[in-house]
């Protein structure tokens, strides 16, 4: 296989899909751009593939996951956020503009694929979609039946989600990587029944549940391979109930494990990147390694089986890429000093050997200013070379 079928694009800041290529020529271009680094500023997209093939490039890339804060840049309003793929895609790219990083996560809300599947929802002005906790679509274990797998160009915010991509990869380019991004077949249904209801259904119904999840994960598929054809880089699942905030650990992966693994297959098949969000309490990074065996984790809180950052480095570092995990109330509440103090402490214990993005925990709290956004990219310059 030609080299510089793989080597051009990364220079000119393009990642063609990594499925494409095998394991020793992604780590030869790795170690390329770790040795021109040392003499000269990488693209984003050398700098995340050189850290995801766990090689350190010029700096640590990073994430400021800016979704809904970068609004605030156009003075865009949160519906027009989340139903307009032009308002949105806008918003992303102020957000880049703004405050800089190297990759671009699309998370725009968490009640898209419930929406489409039936559940009402509600559009605060100043605040993300929500359902309308009183008119759950799933009212009992019996509803779980009425769930039926929708056509993706029928599905409105969907099919705009869809848009959404095209029109972000189109505004940005090469300068950035791009990640779609879909929700997990339980958090869909928890959007649909209520958490707490739906936590009961797993352990007392496990059965119907899982019967609830198959034609979600047919609809969630379909929307990956949708955003597969946008000119994404990767695809981040939100499996947020695979920690202790959701499921015990066996329960989980009993139930959303398989379905998860069906879902990150389809974009394998795309040599896409496959990546977990969890912003949970003491998350299960091992059985999400192995069910969904992603290229990286992006997380809030430390797994269920390590007690220090140094520790999780160290068993799951060369496993897969950890992405975080600035605590969302330092952003919130502490100051630029601050949160670069702490981006330093994470970037000191993590980024040896390469496979770690400084990004936050969660996605940046959109209705607070970016300073502290820019003070983790600044805290990439200072401290991740």
């Amino acid at each position: 296989m030609n080299i510089s079928k793989i080597i051009k694009p990364l220079t000119k800041g393009y990642l063609p899909p990594l499925g494409e290529f095998p394991d020793y020529l992604l780590d030869f271009a790795a170690n390329l751009s770790k040795f021109r680094g040392r003499f000269q500023k990488l693209t984003s997209v050398e700098r995340v593939l050189t850290a995801i093939r766990h090689k350190e490039p010029d700096r640590v890339p990073v994430a400021t996951i800016v979704c809904a804060g970068g609004r605030q840049v156009s003075g865009i309003t949160f519906p027009e956020y989340s139903l307009n793929a032009e308002k949105a895609a806008q918003a992303f790219v102020d957000g880049l503009d703004f405050a800089g990083g190297d990759v671009v996560v699309l998370l725009l809300d968490l009640s898209v694929e419930a929406a489409d599947l039936g559940q009402k929802m509600e559009y605060p002005e100043n605040s993300t979609p929500r359902p309308d906790f009183n008119n759950h679509i799933i009212r009992d274990v019996s509803d779980y039946e009425r769930i039926k797998v929708v056509d993706i160009k029928d599905a409105p915010r969907m099919s705009e989600y869809v848009r959404l991509c095209h029109k972000v990869v189109r505004k940005i380019g090469f300068r950035s990587i791009v990640s779609g991004f879909i929700f997990g077949p339980l958090g869909v249904l928890a959007m649909m029944r209520g958490a707490e209801n739906m936590f009961k259904d797993c352990l007392l119904h496990p059965a119907k549940v899982k019967k609830a999840c198959e034609p979600i994960t047919e609809v969630l598929i379909n929307f990956a391979d949708a955003q597969c054809q946008t000119g994404v880089s990767a695809i981040a699942i939100d499996t947020l109930f695979a920690s202790r905030n959701g499921l015990s650990k066996k329960l989980w992966e009993e139930i959303e494990g398989p379905f998860s693994r069906e879902i990150t297959k389809k974009i394998k098949e795309h040599g896409l990147i496959v990546g977990v969000h969890n912003c949970g309490h003491d998350i299960y990074f091992d059985a999400q390694i192995k069910f969904m065996e992603p290229e990286f984790i992006s997380f809030a809180h430390l797994p269920d089986d390590c007690h220090t950052q140094k520790e999780m480095k160290h068993r799951y570092g060369d496993q897969t890429t950890l992405v975080g995990y600035v605590p969302t109330p330092l952003l919130v509440h502490g100051t630029p000093k601050q949160v670069m103090e702490e981006c330093w402490r994470q970037i000191d214990d993590l980024a040896p050997g390469g496979g770690y993005i400084l990004a936050p925990g969660c996605e940046y709290p959109p209705n607070i200013p970016l300073t502290n956004a820019i003070a983790m990219v600044n805290a990439a310059n200072k401290y991740g070379i």
